[in-house]
C-alpha cells in the first residue's frame, strides 16, 4: 500500500496536470485522482484506527501513573507517620541523640515561626507588596486586528488611487499575531 505523504505528491501532480483543454485527458486526470483520494481515505482511515489505539494505550498509562501516585502517596504518610512515631516517643522519654553504628537520630528543637493574627494592622514597613503585570491577550489581539483591519480598508482604497497613505496605522512592535498549526478534529 502507498504512503500517506506519496498519494499527497501524486493528487498535486495530478492537480497540476488538471489544466488542460482535453477532455479525454481531463477526464482520465479525474478517475485517477478519484482512484488515489479512495486509497488516501482508506489510509486516513487506517491513522485514525493506529491514533485511537495509542490514545487507548495513553488512557491506561495514566491509570497507571493514578495508581503509583497513590502508592506513592500511601508511601510518603508511612514515612511521615513511622518518623511521628519515633519523634513523640523521644520527646515522652526525653532522649535527645540516639548513635548507632549507621546513623545518628538527633531530636532538633523546631525553629519558632511567625503567625500574623491580623494582617491588616501590620505595620507598612513589615509588609512586602508583591506587584503583578500580566499582559491581557484578549485585549491585545483584539487591538492588532482592529489595526489589521483598519490597515487593509485604507490599503483597498490606496490601491484604487485614492491618495489616504496618511490615514495609515504603524504596525506595532510590541506584540504581532502568529497563527498555530491547523489541527484536525475527529469525530
Amino acid at each position: 500500500m502507498t504512503q500517506l505523504y506519496a498519494l499527497t505528491g501524486q493528487m498535486a501532480e495530478l492537480a497540476a496536470l488538471a489544466d488542460t483543454d482535453d477532455e479525454g485527458l481531463k477526464q482520465a486526470i479525474q478517475d485517477t485522482m478519484e482512484s488515489i483520494q479512495g486509497e488516501f481515505e482508506v489510509k486516513a482511515d487506517n491513522i485514525v484506527m493506529l491514533r485511537r489505539n495509542i490514545e487507548g494505550d495513553i488512557g491506561a498509562i495514566d491509570a497507571e501513573i493514578d495508581r503509583l501516585n497513590e502508592l506513592k502517596r500511601i508511601k510518603k504518610n508511612s514515612v511521615t507517620q513511622i518518623g511521628e512515631y519515633l519523634r513523640r516517643n523521644m520527646e515522652a522519654a526525653n532522649i535527645k541523640s540516639i548513635k548507632r553504628p549507621l546513623f545518628t537520630i538527633t531530636l532538633a528543637i523546631a525553629p519558632e515561626k511567625v503567625i500574623v493574627d491580623k494582617p491588616d494592622d501590620l505595620p507598612d514597613d513589615l509588609v512586602a507588596v508583591k506587584v503583578s503585570q500580566d499582559p491581557d491577550k484578549k485585549a491585545i489581539a483584539a487591538k492588532l486586528k482592529e489595526i489589521r483591519e483598519h490597515n487593509d480598508a485604507v490599503q483597498k482604497r490606496i490601491d484604487a488611487g485614492e491618495d489616504a497613505e496618511h490615514e495609515l496605522i504603524a504596525v506595532p512592535v510590541w506584540a504581532h499575531l502568529e497563527r498555530g498549526e491547523s489541527s484536525i478534529r475527529i469525530k
